[in-house]
């Protein structure tokens, strides 16, 4: 009797850590803003990101042909699309290119998320 009490709590466990692996929609934003925004610098101007919109997808361990672009064996990869617009500031004018990206997202080996590009079209 014990052991049938004991699957059920069993079956939870491991659904709500498969879930604990799955993106939000905030991971998803530090992840791009981190790749995408930079501090203005004595070479570069300023540059921000403004999300438009994140659509999840569906999630899958990782393949053998993600793990050869870099995704850890075993990663729970979720495809998201991204529309966001990228904010350059130069001295006189703001530049704005919209962009709506196609993404692997995963944790990588030091445990943060990652957004991988598979493509990306300016609308």
């Amino acid at each position: 009797m014990k052991h049938l009490l004991f699957v059920p709590f069993l079956l939870l466990l491991i659904s709500c850590s498969a879930d604990a692996q799955k993106p939000t929609k905030e991971n998803i934003t530090k992840a791009i803003k981190s790749t995408w925004e930079k501090a203005a610098s004595s070479l570069e101007p300023q540059k921000t990101v403004t999300i438009n919109e994140i659509k999840m997808g569906t999630s899958s361990k990782a393949n053998y042909a993600q793990e050869l672009e870099g995704v850890p064996k075993g990663a729970l990869v979720t495809m998201a699309k991204i529309d966001f617009t990228q904010n350059i500031f130069y001295t006189g004018e703001t530049q704005h290119t919209r962009r709506i990206m196609t993404a692997w997202v995963y944790k990588n080996a030091f445990g943060e998320w990652e957004v991988m590009n598979t493509g990306t079209v300016y609308p």
